[in-house]
């Protein structure tokens, strides 16, 4: 699925929803914080310290299952009967390792996704929910959304944000729609500080898509998702303040967050400054970005620019030019 998922403005509504775009890899930012505090009721030790080893089994793989691989390799390194219970887990991290190498086509391997596959799915069955996140993205990509759906349950379930994530996207884009389970998701991905999930179920409380359309929750998870990187939830933070949806208007905070999102790549936002930026007479800096964000796709943006093109020296449009070559995006999670 190819489509993206963000709000726009339009002479017809301020914000239309364009279908919901595929479930995210691990690219968004997320707060892990797994470590689960043991205690022991009872201990011969006479310090009464936590015995560690006693924990069971089972329990350890899955407070590990999502821990990423200096997280497994710390946890391994507590006893030696945890380093044996993590075994397969550590065994899941290589896969995961070979199958990225596969799917990018890195590490001195040609891509191939039929082997990336193997790969993850060989780290999802020793209990790896990265692993189990990537070969449902492999198997979406592939149009097999029930395989996919399944092992996003299985690592959703194990607590992996990402998962959680995915899964709730998947219940927006999948018949039935099932809009209630895809909330409850999103909501358990955004605690986590799942940036991509907050802007999603942003996008539900502000539509009110299985669940109560509430515009001043719907600002507070694009502002935690606009302040941890994510491009579409500072655009429509802007549109927020703009009109003033959900909280008080503010220009400042609008033009504020309008340009956030345009330094990181938004063409939306970057013709939408680029127009603020012409009303205030700054034409060189109008026409960097109005060039941006024609070389978007924002076929709008064309026609503004080559007016005001029109009203600069040679000099001026060279250097205006230059400027837009020379320019990179500003990190962020997109």
């Amino acid at each position: 699925m190819n489509q993206k998922t963000l709000l726009y403005r339009s002479d017809a509504s301020r914000f239309i929803a364009f279908p919901f775009s595929k479930p995210d890899g691990r690219d968004a930012k997320t707060k892990s914080s797994r470590w689960s505090k043991v205690s022991s009721e009872s201990s011969s030790s006479p310090t009464n310290d936590p015995d560690f080893s006693a924990l069971p089994f089972d329990i350890l793989t899955k407070i590990a299952a999502p821990f990423n691989f200096p997280n497994l390799l710390a946890a391994s390194l507590v006893c030696r009967s945890w380093g044996d219970a993590l075994r397969a887990l550590r065994e899941a991290m290589v896969l995961l390792r070979q199958g990225k190498q596969f799917k990018h086509g890195r590490g001195g391997v040609g891509r191939n996704l039929e082997k990336a596959l193997v790969s993850f799915l060989k780290g999802a069955a020793r209990g790896s929910t990265l692993a189990m996140v990537d070969a449902g993205l492999i198997y979406w990509e592939r149009g097999q959304k029930e395989e996919a759906i399944a092992l996003y349950q299985k690592a959703a379930a194990l607590g992996d944000a990402a998962g959680q994530c995915n899964l709730g996207i998947s219940y927006l884009n999948t018949q039935p729609l099932n809009h209630k389970e895809a909330v409850k998701w999103l909501h358990q991905a955004s605690v986590g500080g799942h940036v991509r999930a907050q802007y999603q179920l942003a996008l539900c409380l502000h539509q009110g898509l299985g669940v109560e359309q509430n515009l001043q929750d719907a600002v507070k998870w694009y502002l935690k998702a606009a302040e941890g990187g994510y491009v579409r939830a500072m655009y429509n933070a802007s549109l927020c303040y703009t009109f003033g949806e959900g909280l008080s208007h503010s220009r400042r905070q609008a033009r504020k967050w309008m340009k956030r999102a345009a330094d990181r790549g938004h063409g939306k936002a970057q013709f939408e400054h680029g127009l603020a930026l012409f009303s205030e007479g700054e034409l060189l800096k109008a026409i960097v970005y109005l060039e941006l964000a024609t070389r978007s796709g924002e076929a709008a943006a064309t026609h503004v620019k080559n007016a005001i093109l029109q009203q600069l020296s040679a000099t001026s449009r060279d250097l205006a030019l230059l400027l837009t070559d020379n320019w990179r995006a500003l990190p962020s999670s997109r």
